[in-house]
C-alpha cells in the first residue's frame, strides 16, 4: 500500500514526504523522465496538482483503475475550483501550500479505514474451498473465477464486464454479495469494494492453495 504524488511543488512534496513518514506510508513520485513509475500493489491515495498537470501524469481513468482516493491539490480554493475537481472525479481537495498536520490527519484516517493488504490472506484451492487460518467454506466456480481475477489485479479496480466474463456470465452483484458474506463468515477482514460506474476492487489477498 502506497501514496502517489504527481506534479507537486518541491515545498508541497517535502511536506507530503514528512507526513507519509510520520504515518508509516510509502510515497512514490511519478517522473517518466527519471524512469519512475507507480509500483504494483494497492494505491491508497494520490495527490495531483491540477494546475501543473504534465502529459506524463497518470490520467484520472488510470488513477481510478488503480484504486485508492485521488486528491486534487489546488493553488487556490474556491467554490468553482472545488466543484470542477469533484466533477472530474477527485475524492478530496486540498489547498497549496500543503499543511503537514492536515496531511497527517487525512492519511491516518484513510489508512485506518482501509484494511491492511498484508493481514487479509485467504487461500483458494482447486477443490472449491476458500479458507482463512481458522475456517474454510465452499465456493462456486463463478465465485472462484471472480476471486482469481480480482487477486490477479491486486489493488486495482476491475470492470463489471471483465468480472462477468470471469464468472461465466453470472450476475456479478449476486456473486459479490455472496462472497462478502463468506468473507465475514471466515472472519478474514478482506473486503470487496464496489466503485460506482467502474467495477470492484479486492482489499486483501487471495492465494492459490494446493489441490
Amino acid at each position: 500500500m502506497y501514496a502517489l504524488a504527481q506534479s507537486l511543488t518541491p515545498a508541497d512534496l517535502e511536506v507530503l514526504t514528512e507526513a507519509c513518514a510520520e504515518v508509516g506510508l510509502t510515497l512514490h513520485v511519478t517522473d517518466s523522465e527519471a524512469g519512475h513509475t507507480p509500483p504494483p500493489g494497492a494505491l491508497l491515495v494520490s495527490f495531483h496538482r491540477v494546475a501543473a498537470a504534465r502529459p506524463d501524469d497518470l490520467s484520472m481513468e488510470e488513477l481510478k483503475r488503480r484504486g485508492g482516493y485521488p486528491v486534487a491539490v489546488l493553488d487556490g480554493i474556491s467554490a468553482t475550483e472545488v466543484l470542477a475537481a469533484v466533477s472530474r472525479g477527485f475524492s478530496f481537495t486540498l489547498a497549496s501550500p500543503l499543511r503537514r498536520s492536515r496531511l497527517v490527519e487525512t492519511l491516518s484516517y484513510l489508512k485506518n479505514v482501509t484494511p491492511s493488504e498484508n493481514t487479509q490472506v485467504l487461500s483458494l484451492d482447486g477443490k472449491g474451498s476458500l479458507s482463512s487460518p481458522s475456517k474454510s467454506l465452499p465456493v462456486t466456480d463463478a465465485e472462484a473465477g471472480l476471486l482469481r481475477l480480482l487477486s490477479d489485479r491486486s489493488g486495482q479496480i476491475v470492470s463489471r464486464e471483465e468480472l462477468t466474463e470471469a464468472t461465466g456470465g453470472e450476475d456479478v452483484n449476486k456473486v459479490t454479495s455472496v462472497l462478502k458474506q463468506k468473507f465475514l463468515d471466515l472472519e478474514s477482514g478482506a473486503k470487496l469494494l464496489k466503485v460506482p460506474h467502474l467495477g470492484f476492487r479486492l482489499v486483501g489477498t487471495v492465494r492459490e492453495g494446493a489441490n
